[in-house]
């Protein structure tokens, strides 16, 4: 793949770590907030809870022993469920349809996934796992949204406040662009230190 395409598609993963996707979603739950949806918001946390321990626990549970020779499956790719979780629950939240909203993020999962794979970062089986469980969260999304659409009778929310939001988010994107957040190493570190005790590795853990 020439390597300007490379870079391209480098570019936009980037868009795609932890330190952007934090505060883009503190953003999601301040206009959550003005927007006065409550119960909403907090089904929302719940679900960011669900995908982000989850990966979490995923993640400490098959690093533990470390890379093992033809292993398709080392890292799951939190880099994954987290892009198609926020970027997707943000076009639910806030789309007029909560199901278009859905494909967004089935669209973005696909691109995310494949950019993981492309960048030789992940393996397909990495990013199936990171996608479909980033997917999980957004689809329980949708159906909670499909339940407030039913419940209440409301108003249309000002444009304005989505229009605003999106800016912002835009911004702290591009000012956050290119930082690397270490969690990933730091995960890495933590489950082979303090998981590998407890799992019966086939081979033994180089120090870290």
């Amino acid at each position: 793949m020439p390597d300007g395409l490379m870079s391209l598609i480098g570019f936009f993963s980037d868009f795609g770590d932890e330190n952007i996707l934090w505060p883009v979603m503190a953003l999601s739950g301040v206009l959550l907030i003005v927007q006065a949806r409550r119960k909403m918001l907090l089904q929302w946390l719940a679900l960011v809870v669900l995908v982000f321990g989850g990966m979490l626990l995923l993640k400490l549970r098959f690093e533990a022993c470390g890379r093992i020779p033809g292993q398709s499956l080392y890292s799951p790719s939190g880099h994954t469920a987290g892009t198609t979780f926020v970027y997707g629950s943000m076009a639910v939240l806030f789309g007029r349809l909560p199901i278009a909203g859905f494909m967004v993020a089935l669209g973005i999962g696909l691109f995310a996934g494949a950019a993981r794979v492309w960048l030789h970062v992940h393996s397909v089986a990495e990013v199936c796992v990171g996608g479909a469980w980033g997917l999980l969260g957004v689809l329980l999304l949708t159906l909670a949204r499909y339940r407030e659409m039913q419940t209440f009778s409301k108003k249309h929310q000002p444009d304005w406040s989505v229009a605003l939001m999106l800016v912002a988010a835009l911004i702290v994107a591009l000012s956050l662009h290119g930082l690397r957040s270490p969690a990933e190493a730091w995960l890495e570190y933590f489950s082979h230190r303090f998981v590998a005790p407890f799992r019966h590795c086939p081979v033994t853990l180089s120090a870290t």
